[in-house]
């Protein structure tokens, strides 16, 4: 399968679009929300667009303030690590986030993966010994590593975590507590593991792995500079996107993108 075309990082002011009734991005201005592709519908779309199962290219481009791109260090493949809570008292919750990650990492590689590869899932155990889960995520050389959402980062865990990018999905949650998974998207949780008790923090763990993907694509990379400045840029743009194959379509159109997904809008 050909990888999708790299292109230099450009500067450009985001254009304002409008588009028809039925196309799949939005501009900023607008702030409504956008019903969620499901997969299956957005790899139809895609396929609509492009002719083939080929995924699309889309250009890497500087941030919305013109700041200029980390340099790559990335070696083309996406690995994640998870740190959730698998054991104790909040387990139910960490379950949910692992399933979310998931269902995230399904819907990217069905649709050509980030930069032409499959996404690497790595969990591990917040509520167990931490120091020896973060140095195994160290070892195994993960790009970011996402943090439970139902938590706080500590202080010193970005060092423990270095060179990797530290991801906070308390930074996703509306209201200061993870909710429950509305029921359309709780189905799609439960396919993921039929086991659950809890849908709490599966949606924030599903659109933490999205933002990361889209932070690699709209920079070109997979190294953890640039998965830092892209975790930013992919939530401040005019063009309002909430779906993998949404943003994607965007982003082949030169657009500045906002993710909302799942938890919708943290502005």
């Amino acid at each position: 399968m050909l990888r999708p075309a790299l292109f230099r990082p450009v500067l450009f002011r985001p254009a304002v679009t409008r588009f028809a009734p039925s196309g799949s991005v939005r501009p900023r201005a607008a702030r409504s929300r956008v019903v969620p592709v499901v997969v299956i519908a957005t790899g139809a779309l895609l396929l609509g667009l492009t002719g083939c199962s080929e995924p699309m290219p889309v250009k890497p481009s500087a941030t919305p303030s013109s700041t200029a791109l980390p340099a790559p260090t990335g070696d083309g493949l996406l690995r994640i690590g998870t740190m959730f809570p698998m054991t104790g008292d909040t387990a139910a919750s960490g379950a949910a986030q692992v399933a979310g990650s998931q269902v995230a990492a399904r819907e990217i590689d069905s649709q050509g993966g980030v930069l032409g590869q499959p996404i690497q899932l790595i969990h591990r155990n917040s509520a167990g010994d931490e120091p020896a889960a973060l140095a195994d995520l160290t070892a195994r050389a993960v790009d970011a590593v996402l943090w439970d959402a139902g938590s706080a980062v500590r202080p010193e865990v970005p060092a423990s975590v270095a060179p990797a990018a530290l991801l906070p999905l308390n930074e996703l949650v509306n209201g200061g507590t993870p909710l429950a998974a509305g029921e359309d998207f709780a189905q799609r949780l439960r396919m993921a593991d039929p086991g659950l008790t809890d849908t709490a923090g599966g949606a924030e763990a599903y659109d933490g792995v999205i933002a990361t993907a889209l932070a690699a694509m709209v920079t070109g990379d997979d190294g953890a500079g640039s998965i830092e400045t892209g975790w930013v840029t992919v939530r401040q743009g005019p063009t309002v996107c909430t779906s993998w194959g949404e943003c994607l379509l965007a982003l082949s159109e030169g657009q500045h993108i906002e993710y909302q997904g799942i938890t919708g809008s943290q502005s």
